[in-house]
């Protein structure tokens, strides 16, 4: 343990959309001398009671669940670092700052890892006095598209390319209303409502792309927190569509033919590997609309367009089209949210950042600390983490060895369900 550098606790909640950049985080900095315990998040809180004090990772939470996670995490010993999952898409940032960057919660954060600088500002603006601690850092989520990690997907896009062939993407985002509980929301407030619009414009728009493109398969990606089973329900006529919540989306992504969606982070991800996207904007409001994802992509107001820009794009190589002007606005656009394109890999700023932070030494005995963690099953939590496996783990850095070169050996011990701690042998 001469190179040992302290624990590093890195909780999981939604699987598919957090856990390879987690993964991402953790290679790195298993290799740099962190003794990392990675998880689906409840087991790594559990994790954090007993084992050494550390650096805590935090997700970001909406304000109750932040005041609970962060407070304990201190209590236990720990020094917070914070990387906003939504930080990236801030449509009110009042509404943002009163409910996922309490004030109140702030001064117990050592490091707010920020996506760029409007996040930045905004969390400045509220808390001048906290601004040196905010540091733009991207996310490694966005570290995965690069040309340098495509072998991390490479196998995965050509089984999905082989099954689907050329294929259209639908993201939706309206858990709001369609529920995983698969209960529809019958509030009668204005997002709500709005939510519910849209949710019933997204099925009809699939409709009539299915019946205007028979022979091409459209795949239904609904938001983690969605019911996947009402849009089986709302599809099952036609036998083109296929509603899939499976893995990461970067590989479905990259697989994809064109992208749809409104008002999603997909968006952004579909942008940074040069995917056409359509942004489908069948209602308009100045207060619910969430503009930044929807200027990266063609946009379309009713489903005669869609399918008339469904028919360009995909008649014509995506390079033939006259968008590079769209783009570089778009661009210019992203930029204001996202760090800039030279900066380092977000995993680069994130270690050199934790490498600035001064950890009590451990000199226990790690053997000491070997004991099996176990909580009663959630079906809410199985739904977010189904599961994780030392070969799931194994198999990601193998392929990272490859991308770097290197073969940096690691040991992986399972303290639990969905729970691992890994070091570099």
């Amino acid at each position: 343990m001469s190179n040992f550098k302290g624990w590093l606790y890195l909780p999981v909640e939604i699987k598919v959309r957090e856990l390879d950049a987690k993964l991402l985080l953790a290679y790195y900095a298993a290799r740099e001398g962190y003794r990392v315990i990675i998880g689906e998040h409840r087991m790594v809180e559990l994790a954090s009671r007993t084992y050494p004090k550390g650096i805590f990772f935090s997700k970001g939470y909406p304000e109750g669940f932040r005041k609970r996670i962060i407070t304990e995490a201190k209590s236990n010993g720990h020094i917070l670092v914070e990387l906003d999952e939504e930080g990236l898409i801030l449509n009110n940032t009042t509404q943002y700052i009163d409910d996922r960057m309490r004030l109140d919660m702030l001064h117990l954060v050592t490091q707010e890892y920020c996506w760029g600088k409007f996040q930045k500002e905004t969390i400045s603006n509220a808390a001048p006095s906290f601004a040196s601690n905010c540091h733009i850092v991207g996310h490694p989520r966005f570290d995965l598209l690069t040309p340098k990690f495509k072998a991390l997907f490479k196998k995965e896009v050509e089984q999905i390319k082989n099954k689907y062939q050329e294929f259209i993407l639908i993201n939706t985002r309206f858990s709001l209303y369609n529920s995983v509980s698969e209960k529809k929301n019958q509030n009668t407030d204005g997002l709500t409502l709005y939510i519910k619009r849209l949710y019933y414009y997204f099925l009809d728009l699939v409709k009539a792309m299915c019946e205007r493109f028979p022979d091409t398969n459209f795949i239904v990606r609904p938001h983690p927190g969605e019911s996947a089973n009402a849009y089986r329900e709302a599809f099952s006529k036609y036998h083109n569509v296929h509603v899939i919540h499976e893995g990461n989306i970067v590989k479905w992504l990259m697989a994809a033919k064109v992208i749809v969606q409104n008002g999603c982070t997909s968006s952004i991800e579909a942008f940074l590997i040069g995917r056409p996207i359509i942004s489908y904007i069948p209602i308009i409001s100045e207060k619910y609309d969430v503009e930044f994802p929807n200027e990266l992509g063609i946009k379309a107001r009713n489903t005669k367009e869609v399918n008339s820009l469904l028919e360009n794009i995909m008649n014509k190589p995506w390079t033939e089209h006259n968008y590079e002007q769209q783009r570089k606005e778009s661009e210019k656009y992203l930029h204001k949210y996202y760090k800039a394109p030279n900066q380092e890999f977000s995993y680069v700023e994130i270690i050199r950042l934790l490498d600035t932070i001064k950890l009590p030494p451990f000199s226990g005995n790690v053997s000491s600390l070997q004991k099996t963690f176990y909580l009663k099953e959630n079906k809410k939590v199985k739904h977010f983490f189904p599961s994780l496996t030392i070969s799931e783990i194994m198999h990601f850095f193998t392929v990272l060895n490859g991308v770097e070169k290197f073969n940096c050996l690691f040991i992986i011990k399972k303290l639990g369900k969905n729970l691992y701690e890994i070091s570099k042998k």
